[in-house]
């Protein structure tokens, strides 16, 4: 699920640590760290941000993709060979 951002002076961006962590993990795998960038908030120097948009683009083209789980399909000839295989067993 996507985090809700944060809006200072204009600016809207997510803190990485604010992440859950499987983002959190995953983000800091493959963003690129130059698209990280510190704020300062109230005379504080906050590091480790990502501009919201930036977010939302790893959110949408990585995580998002990568967190489908992938079924393994059948076909159809593996299923009646295990029904076939089964009624052969006596009881």
């Amino acid at each position: 699920m996507k985090v809700n951002s944060t809006i200072y002076k204009g600016i809207e961006y997510v803190q990485i640590s604010a992440l859950p962590p499987d983002q959190k993990e995953r983000l800091l795998q493959t963003i690129n760290r130059d698209l990280l960038i510190k704020i300062l908030v109230d005379g504080k120097l906050i590091g480790n941000c990502l501009q919201f948009k930036d977010y939302e683009i790893w959110f949408d083209n990585i995580y998002k993709t990568d967190a489908k789980p992938v079924k393994a399909k059948k076909n159809k000839e593996e299923d009646e060979s295990i029904v076939h295989v089964n009624a052969l067993k006596k009881a």
